[in-house]
């Protein structure tokens, strides 16, 4: 039984999660003055950072985690966006929050949704299937067809 081969798309994906915490690290050493955000702004990077490293990670190496890796580098990058936006500038950082999800979401949804398609293709479904009542009362012989 061979290990199974690290898919292209996966080091796409690793490259891009790379890149883009290394972009959060040097924001977060950027020697200018944010105002009153600046220790939130930059502890909010330094997070960023880490969870990209992590995704990165297990996407290259095709770790079975990969997808919930993946999928917390973007829920905390949309979390990230919200906030600053609402705690900057009012209504034009809310705008300019909101448009900055929408143009990163165009690249951010489908990378995600491809890392789980081939999470599930390589290890199985990335979240438990329950079944549904009706099929679990079939199954059991409980439950007749109506008239």
């Amino acid at each position: 039984m061979g290990q199974q081969r690290t898919p292209l798309g996966f080091y796409v994906a690793a490259v891009c999660a790379a890149v883009f915490g290394a972009a959060m690290v040097r924001l977060a050493l950027v020697p200018f003055w944010w105002g009153h955000l600046d220790v939130l702004v930059r502890a909010a990077a330094l997070v960023l950072a880490g969870l990209s490293a992590v995704a990165a990670e297990a996407l290259w190496r095709a770790r079975p985690w990969a997808y919930r890796a993946s999928l917390a580098l973007a829920v905390a990058y949309a979390c990230v966006l919200a906030i600053k936006g609402f705690l900057n500038d009012g209504m034009d950082g809310v705008v300019t929050a909101v448009w900055m999800l929408i143009l990163s979401a165009i690249v951010v949804v489908p990378l995600v949704a491809y890392v789980r398609h081939r999470s599930e293709d390589l290890f199985g479904p990335t979240t438990p299937r329950r079944p549904r009542p009706v099929l679990a009362a079939a199954a059991r012989g409980r439950w007749r067809p109506g008239p």
